[in-house]
């Protein structure tokens, strides 16, 4: 989940994981391919840029957008099963060319205005095209594409405040999850809503893989009504959040996970970043004793919409290592 709000890094963080400073250590027939999408230029970044974006976003930075990465997670998937000759020798014989994924929709309804019709089942399929074009890496040239496809398996409405508003991972939000989850661990459940209560809503939030075997009914992708294309989010209203929260489900930390210290986002080739990035400083270094520039392209920052665009090759090596341990 991306936060609005930079003051608040102090005490919470985005998508799928806690700040680094707060880090504990811790099948069936695809529908056709959408047409790709033009790789998407970056998006100059100021200081007065940044001051204006904080001005008139919403509040969707206030919280986590998964629960705290544990020692626990990092065992969950070591470093050792996503490395190259690892993947290629024991993961990727194991796996198909393609995988197609069937994705349960569950647009959830608020009763307020603006809330009654959240999302059509056009907009539904168009939000799965974009995760599709993520996955192809048709947004940049520079992206490392993946196998994965998701179709639409079924879309369902349903009429509930109380769930449309309800705050992430909390009782209302498994409430609903228990309620209207269906399919296995290889099948998405994505949520459409508001974001949370009023006041301070999350662009998305996700669960990881691993914490499937436990409580399956949760395993999921939310994502806040706001950041569909053309929502109120501005500058996270192109689509990319359900790009960056199935990276979570698909066994991602962000890129600033662990921050400048040695483990980091377990993947070598993101460079460390000490903090997020609410932006598109293209040339931004916070961890200087690490090699290269910030990763504030990659879907797993918090980079505006327009900037992130890419999954490094490492990324994708550790999906298809989850995928099999966890999913396949």
């Amino acid at each position: 989940m991306r936060l609005v709000n930079r003051a608040a890094l102090t005490v919470a963080a985005l998508a799928v994981v806690s700040v680094p400073a707060l880090g504990s250590g811790a099948a069936h027939a695809s529908t056709p391919a959408a047409p790709l999408a033009a790789a998407k230029p970056c998006v100059k970044d100021t200081p007065a840029q940044r001051s204006s974006q904080a001005r008139s976003l919403p509040g969707s930075r206030l919280h986590r957008d998964t629960s705290p990465v544990t020692a626990a997670d990092i065992r969950a998937l070591p470093a050792a099963e996503t490395r190259a000759r690892y993947v290629n020798r024991e993961v990727r014989p194991r796996l198909a060319a393609r995988v197609n994924i069937p994705v349960y929709a569950h647009v959830i309804k608020g009763k307020h205005k603006g809330e009654r019709n959240p999302a059509s089942r056009k907009r539904v399929r168009n939000l799965v095209a974009i995760l599709n074009r993520g996955m192809t890496g048709a947004q940049s040239p520079f992206s490392t594409p993946l196998r994965y496809r998701f179709f639409v398996k079924k879309i369902d409405y349903t009429k509930n405040d109380g769930w449309y508003h309800a705050y992430l991972f909390g009782p209302r939000d498994q409430k609903a999850k228990r309620k209207l989850h269906r399919g296995n661990a290889r099948s998405l459940n994505l949520y459409i809503n508001g974001g949370g209560p009023k006041g301070s809503p999350v662009l998305g939030w996700a669960r990881f893989p691993w914490q499937y075997k436990h409580t399956p009914a949760l395993d999921s992708v939310s994502v806040n009504v706001a950041g569909l294309p053309g929502g109120a989010a501005r500058g996270y209203n192109l689509g990319d959040t359900i790009i960056h929260e199935t990276g979570h489900w698909l066994g991602l930390y962000h890129t600033f996970q662990g921050g400048c210290g040695p483990t980091g986002d377990t993947v070598a080739d993101t460079p460390a970043e000490a903090e997020p990035s609410f932006g598109c400083e293209g040339r931004r270094d916070t961890c200087a004793s690490d090699p290269g520039f910030d990763p504030v392209r990659n879907f797993m920052d918090y980079s505006l919409d327009l900037c992130m665009n890419r999954f490094s090759t490492g990324h994708v090596q550790r999906i298809d290592s989850s995928f099999v341990k966890y999913r396949q």
